[in-house]
Parts: structure tokens; sequence; C-alpha cells
């Protein structure tokens, strides 16, 4: 099919009324591509929210973290693989103030993760998830355990087991 001068002049001016009406109203933006996001554990899934408190008992949001990428690590304070990797974590939570560092202490009770983490001059964000909901959420089926989410919300990076501190540094950089 050959189309007239005429046929193609109208055709484009066509699309381009199109594509004019669509960028006006929206279009298909990035921010619609992260609000489609499903949610879950897998990588590239937005990470599920969550609100537990913190060792001084304030409440935090995964959520009050939009924007900044997070290192999040799923431990407890009897397990001797969460034991050996804190220290690394604590070094990353210090040499890195771009990356907000997270960890979650599974169901234990707030005065022995407190006790512990000053012990051990831990520093790092510590949340207490007494009921095991955030850790069920997150589908731990063993600890320690670590996501790392981007500044949008995703999870980009996912690890089960111990890591090392240049395993962790490889996590966050990619």
């Amino acid at each position: 099919m050959i189309l007239t001068r005429k046929q193609l002049l109208s055709l484009i001016t066509s699309l381009i009324i199109i594509v004019g009406i669509w960028t006006l109203v929206g279009g298909f933006t990035t921010e619609t591509i992260h609000a489609e996001t499903e949610v879950g554990v897998e990588i590239g899934m937005k990470a599920p929210d969550f609100t537990i408190n913190n060792v001084n008992g304030n409440e935090v949001s995964l959520s009050d973290y939009q924007g900044t990428k997070v290192f999040l690590n799923f431990w407890a304070s009897w397990c001797p693989p969460c034991k050996e990797e804190m220290p690394a974590i604590q070094k990353l939570n210090k040499n890195y103030d771009d990356i907000k560092v997270i960890t979650i202490n599974s169901g234990e009770n707030k005065d022995k993760v407190l006790n512990y983490m000053m012990e051990n001059n831990f520093s790092f964000t510590t949340l207490l998830d007494k009921n095991g909901k955030v850790t069920t959420d997150y589908l731990i089926r063993g600890i320690p355990s670590t996501f790392v989410i981007d500044k949008e919300g995703i999870i980009v990076r996912k690890q089960r087991g111990a890591i090392t501190y240049g395993k962790m540094e490889e996590m966050i950089n990619q």
C-alpha cells in the first residue's frame, strides 16, 4: 500500500497529536513504572513496608527512608553467623553516610538486644520484630539475611547467610 503525500502528512499529524495528548495526561513515566511495581521480596520488586519499634521504643518505617539506599539485615544475638558479621555491618554503617543501615532483630526482647548492642558498641539502627511479622513478610527462612533496597524502594540485591565486609560493599555498589 502506497500512501499519497496528503495521507502521509495526515498520518504524521495524527501521531503527533496522539503523542502530545499522551504526554499531557502523564504518559508512561518512571513514576508510573515504580507505582505499578509488585510488592514482594524478590529482586526487582518493591520492598514490603513495615513499621516497628527501634531499641529506644520509637516507631520506624521502611518508607521513612524513601529516597535513600537501605542495607537491611535480619539477625538474632544467639546466631553465631549473625554475630560474626555484626562488626562488618558496624564498619559499613560508619563508612557509608549515604546508605541507611537497618538491622531487624527477629524475636528477642528489647533488653537482650539493647545489652548486646551496647556491649559491642554497635551504633546502627536496630529494630525489634517481636511478633515476627516483618520476618514473615520478608520470607526469612534463616538468619542472617540481607537485602539492599534502592532509593525508590526496589530490592536490588539479597543474600542469605553471613557475608563479609567486601561482599557488603559489593552489594551496595552494584
